[in-house]
């Protein structure tokens, strides 16, 4: 049972990873963002991650202790990554709104988190993927976590391209000051 598991949450990411590319290099049939809320886009993306993160869940849970790192330290550090990535995902999500995390239009935020990373909710995302493969120890969730961060890594470059044609010369200034994912903030010059 967990071997069909893996292989459906598997077979999911990498449908996700194809729609995500079919984004990038092909911006005029895009799946990422939808165009509108419940179309066939918004419908598939959404699906594809609620199972995504379902049999990734399932895996840590069915799949527990057999992999290679069994020293107590991972516990604490995976709570810790695990808690603080949930909370600034959190954070991202209240600031800017559940209508544009879903990825509808809405307007640019540029306030709370997104002060200081452009990508707030996928950094949480990538902390909550890192935590569970520490506190799973699942050979099968730590492949399905990975290829998660993988997906989460290249999803910025399906929406940027939206959200300078949506928000113009507001967002390429907004990219200009604040970093992707991480790194300093680059401060205005004043006078």
């Amino acid at each position: 049972m967990i071997a069909w598991i893996f292989i459906a949450t598997l077979s999911m990411e990498v449908i996700l990873l194809i729609l995500i590319l079919i984004s990038i290099f092909y911006p005029s049939h895009r799946v990422w963002p939808p165009p509108r809320g419940w179309s066939w886009q918004f419908i598939a993306v959404w699906s594809l991650t609620i199972a995504v993160i379902t049999g990734g869940g399932l895996l840590a849970i069915l799949d527990y202790n057999t992999f290679i790192i069994r020293h107590w330290i991972r516990f604490p550090i995976g709570v810790i990554l695990f808690m603080g990535g949930n909370a600034l995902a959190f954070w991202g999500v209240k600031t800017l709104g559940a209508h544009a995390s879903s990825g509808l239009r809405h307007r640019l935020v540029t306030t709370g988190p997104y002060r200081f990373t452009r990508n707030p909710q996928y950094i949480g995302d990538i902390l909550i993927f890192l935590g569970v493969i520490l506190l799973s120890n699942s050979f099968y969730a730590t492949i399905i976590c990975t290829f998660g961060i993988l997906l989460i890594l290249l999803m910025p470059f399906a929406e940027e391209p939206w959200l300078r044609e949506v928000y113009g010369e507001e967002y390429i200034e907004y990219c200009r000051r604040v970093p992707r994912y991480l790194g300093f903030r680059r401060l205005e010059k004043e006078g």
